[in-house]
């Protein structure tokens, strides 16, 4: 039987390729009737009337630049997609899961000319859009633990979660990452894991540079680049700007002699688990970044080539531009004449790389950055690609990529307002093109067909389950474990560490007892089966099904998987599932005839009712049915 189905889906476009998924336990409680607001009610004020306002005449000032093109190549326009369409493609572009049956009814009914503007705007302003664009920022900047360096990236991801419920501009978030320091697990400082994630300074460096401006230069590390003209020079040079930064996790040399080494002896000798417990308790009081830069380096002792010498001093630059303002205390020929080893007196110069990294006169800042978007949105490189733009490029488009960047700028990086451009413009909402082996001269009119991230994959499984997918992604901070401890730690003297060393929790349970007390702190937070993807936060090894489906190990920048393979068509065959009292199976009992289960069967999982030519799969059972339809290429892909 439900090889007949598979041969009936293929039919109508709907290829399946894995199995049915079986249904894990949950209780019916936790998927109850409450319903908090209809998603798609946009909220109201003179604010979110301008930005409707600011979206609406940059959208049509993009849309005019694309027919222009389209008219200059003489290629034909894309048709308009229908409501049930854009319903679930702004759904899962916008807050990264599928409508639920009920917000796709009441987008559907609503009579309002203006519905489509007003739906976007209500999603880029809910707790679904801090959810799905937390996963973005999280994944390009490489959201991670990193033991051996003691790096808990809890407070981290709070501080991107923070970022995006503000909705801080994308230049001042910038900023603040190149700029952090300070203690690794305080409360709102969480930006210091930026650097802290990254146990190299020169990696560090070369990763920055391909995250805000776009650009690789990692192999002017080691020698000049072979295919742009930076220099290993050149790349010491903007290196000098961070000099001496660094993640110590340890007490400064002097507290640790002075407050910490006697007890730290006597413990190691007289049992190894307490000296373990004193000394992880203490860093997550004492870890931080310190160093603000010199604005001076030194070239290695390596170094081969004919413009400079092994441990040369060298001072701050900039690859291109204007370059910022350094305020030296200690001239280069005074530092030159010094010890190999000394690097000059701190000065902030880190800020100063960040001010210039970010200034709106930096031509790469706003270029990445708009590359960067307008590839999540459409699914094309506008510019290039994402880690490999050059001073020159302006794309197949020019005046497109230029208009986008005028519209980044004007909106003083206001993401939601450069989405919302987006989003309204009739480009955005063209048929997705299908890239095959030919594809059309001009792909910049509009979407391409694009496989669900694994983050949207298992979301989407949410509006399947539960009214309200959304309900338990948080408004605030959270604590954990690290920041719960760091503020008890203030208060804390050394003979309070020895104590808790001996008295406490032991070496095992250290850091469950702080997670515990932790959660605790963050109040109802709901079943984990009921959970986003970005909840899990830091703990993403415990939410495995994201991570089979293809979720960035964040081990690279841009490292997520959008291939399926063996082990994600094997899980589905017996992994995700819609639990018997989930919503969808619930409208379904609620159904008369088969017609009417058929039609919130396609509503619920592909968005659309369903066609003629699907008629015969009614004589299917429901759970079938339901199952071929999750499995099809329509449910994994944008369309």
């Amino acid at each position: 039987m439900m090889l007949k189905i598979l041969v009936i889906l293929m039919s109508v476009g709907l290829s399946a390729i894995e199995l049915r998924a079986q249904e894990p336990e949950t209780r019916s409680e936790d998927f109850g009737n409450e319903v908090e607001q209809d998603a798609w009610v946009a909220p109201r004020g003179d604010k979110v009337a301008s930005m409707l306002v600011v979206a609406s005449e940059s959208a049509r000032e993009i849309d005019q630049l694309v027919a222009d093109e389209l008219m200059r190549l003489g290629q034909v326009p894309r048709p308009e997609i229908d409501d049930y369409t854009f319903c679930r493609r702004i759904f899962l572009d916008a807050i990264g899961r599928i409508p639920t049956i009920d917000e796709l009814e009441s987008f559907i009914a609503d009579d309002r000319p203006d519905k489509r503007p007003q739906l976007i705007d209500a999603l880029l302003n809910s707790k679904g859009y801090n959810s799905h664009w937390y996963n973005y920022w999280a994944n390009l900047l490489r959201v991670k633990n990193v033991g051996d360096k003691l790096h808990h990236a809890g407070n981290f991801s709070e501080w991107i979660k923070d970022s995006v419920r503000s909705n801080k501009p994308y230049d001042q978030m910038a900023h603040e990452l190149i700029n952090a320091s300070g203690e690794l697990y305080k409360p709102g400082n969480g930006a210091t894991g930026f650097y802290a994630r990254e146990p190299m300074p020169l990696d560090h460096l070369a990763n920055s540079v391909k995250t805000f401006l776009g650009m690789s230069v990692e192999c002017a590390q080691c020698h000049d680049h072979p295919y742009e003209d930076w220099t290993q020079q050149d790349f010491y040079k903007l290196a000098a700007f961070t000099s001496r930064t660094k993640l110590r996790v340890d007490p400064l040399p002097e507290e640790e002699k002075e407050t910490y080494a006697k007890d730290r002896k006597i413990l190691k000798q007289r049992d190894f688990d307490e000296w373990i417990v004193y000394r992880e308790s203490i860093r997550v009081k004492h870890a931080a970044i310190h160093g603000n830069g010199t604005g001076f380096t030194r070239l290695p002792h390596d170094y081969q080539y004919d413009d400079g010498k092994p441990h040369q001093v060298m001072a701050a630059d900039v690859l291109f531009g204007n370059m910022p303002e350094v305020n030296y205390r200690m001239s280069l020929a005074k530092l030159a004449a010094l010890p190999k080893n000394r690097f000059g007196p701190e000065i902030n110069s880190r800020k100063s790389m960040a001010d210039w990294m970010t200034a709106e006169e930096n031509p790469m800042f706003t270029k990445a950055t708009v590359n960067r978007l307008w590839y999540k949105i459409m699914g094309t490189e506008l510019l290039g690609p994402l880690g490999g733009l050059s001073l020159d490029t302006m794309g197949a488009h020019p005046a497109l990529s230029e208009k986008l960047i005028t519209i980044m700028k004007a909106s003083h990086y206001d993401t939601k307002v450069f989405l919302s451009a987006l989003f309204n413009s009739r480009t955005y909402q063209s048929k997705a093109l299908g890239l095959g082996a030919t594809p059309p001269t001009y792909t910049l009119d509009g979407p391409v067909v694009r496989r669900l991230s694994a983050e949207a994959l298992v979301d989407s499984f949410l509006s399947l389950k539960t009214e309200t997918p959304d309900k338990y992604v948080a408004t605030e901070f959270r604590w954990d474990g690290f920041t719960n401890f760091y503020e008890k730690s203030q208060s804390m003297m050394v003979e309070d560490f020895v104590d808790y060393s001996i008295k406490g929790p032991g070496r095992g349970a250290f850091q469950r007892r702080e997670e515990k007390e932790a959660e605790g702190r963050n109040g109802k937070v709901g079943p984990a089966e009921l959970w986003r993807v970005s909840t899990f936060g830091r703990n993403y090894t415990k939410h495995w099904v994201s991570m089979l489906m293809g979720k960035s190990n964040r081990e690279l920048i841009d490292d997520a998987n959008l291939q399926p393979d063996i082990p994600q068509i094997l899980y589905m065959m017996n992994g995700l599932g819609i639990p018997k009292h989930g919503l969808l199976h619930r409208k379904l009992r609620s159904a008369g005839d088969r017609r009417e289960k058929m039609e919130i069967i396609w509503k619920a999982i592909l968005g659309r009712l369903p066609k003629d030519s699907e008629e015969p799969l009614t004589e299917n059972a429901p759970d079938d049915i339901i199952w071929a339809l999750l499995n099809s290429n329509e449910f994994r892909f944008v369309r």
